[in-house]
């Protein structure tokens, strides 16, 4: 495919949001790409900021950014499970396709870790086993949602906490993920006290997610607050979404005996632990969620038809043209998730 026809115009360049550096970013024309074999072309609807971004952000990189979106099927080159106009999310790890996890449905556990990104732009390339197919009558916005990070990874960090749970959860750091895991406890039942420290987004989870308390660490002795919520014995679920070093050792001493901690949030420079006291002594079950698979994102499809709302966690909506101060915003600590439109 050598150009895209567009109201009756032969297009050859596309908008995209480039980052350049110091925290600067632009809108550009760059050339549209093409297919591969196996791969489509994705016009894109919307795409989501994500936190992760802002190594690049601050940076600079030569690629296009952005690894949530959602959009339609322009064309395709040699796929067989998608066709133009098919309405999609992207999973942006596609794997390597061969080894028992991406046979058994799970490629955010390859050791072929890499993805695909170009969400920021009119028009992205993904590998056909990353498209997943959007109900017909799904809005765009929900589509990007459940098929991005913030839930898809909130529903992987629920799911594994064990059934028969207490209804005490404490939810570390409210950024998107941390926003997006305290609505699905609370959808849950779970009563939830969220510690954050950036004011903007204490109160959006406060106010806009529904939580039971939002805590400034900085204030409040989170320890003494547990124990009077539980009697001297702590919170059944602790979910640590900062990545923040000091915050994953919280997590473990606040969390009670025989609890269960979660952590979502990457953490590349390590951790000084006692595995005796804070683990061992302790019977703390310890695991991590990384991203998600397809059966989080048709089970999230399947809570979200059920009356599961997640647009709570939407602070803004802006056009793809406005993302330079929408990437500000968001890395200056705007609260709530923010959404990059096309249509």
């Amino acid at each position: 495919m050598d150009f895209i026809v567009c109201f009756g115009a032969i297009r050859h360049c596309m908008k995209a949001l480039k980052f350049l550096g110091g925290g600067k970013s632009a809108i550009e024309d760059v050339p549209i790409p093409q297919p591969g074999p196996g791969e489509a072309l994705i016009k894109i609807a919307v795409s989501a900021i994500c936190g992760s971004e802002r190594r690049d952000y601050l940076n600079g990189c030569d690629f296009i950014s952005g690894h949530e979106f959602a959009g339609e099927v322009a064309e395709i080159n040699n796929c067989r499970n998608v066709k133009p106009g098919d309405r999609v999310s992207i999973n942006v790890i596609k794997g390597c396709g061969e080894c028992l996890y991406c046979q058994t449905g799970s490629p955010q556990l390859c050791h072929d870790s890499a993805g695909c990104a170009g969400g920021h732009a009119e028009y992205a390339v993904v590998a056909e086993r990353c498209c997943l197919p959007l109900p017909k009558n799904m809005p765009w916005d929900i589509g990007v949602l459940l098929g991005g990070d913030t839930f898809g990874v909130a529903h992987r960090a629920v799911s594994k906490l064990p059934s028969g749970t207490g209804k005490i959860a404490v939810v570390s750091g409210a950024g998107p993920i941390g926003i997006g895991v305290s609505l699905m406890l609370k959808y849950c039942g779970y009563y939830v006290l969220a510690v954050e420290s950036i004011d903007r987004r204490r109160n959006f989870i406060l106010n806009e997610i529904g939580v039971n308390e939002a805590c400034d660490p900085a204030k409040t002795d989170i320890k003494k607050r547990l124990f009077d919520l539980y009697g001297q014995i702590g919170p059944d679920v602790v979910i640590e979404c900062s990545g923040n070093a000091e915050a994953q050792k919280n997590a473990l001493s606040w969390v009670k005996a025989g609890g269960t901690v979660v952590f979502c949030g990457e953490n590349t420079k390590g951790l000084t632990i006692i595995p005796s006291v804070d683990i061992i002594h302790k019977e703390v079950t310890l695991t991590g969620a990384f991203y998600f698979n397809k059966n989080d994102f048709y089970n999230l499809c399947r809570l979200y038809s059920l009356g599961f709302d997640p647009l709570k966690a939407v602070g803004q909506k802006v056009p793809l043209d406005e993302s330079p101060q929408a990437f500000e915003s968001f890395f200056g600590g705007q609260a709530g998730k923010i959404l990059l439109t096309r249509i």
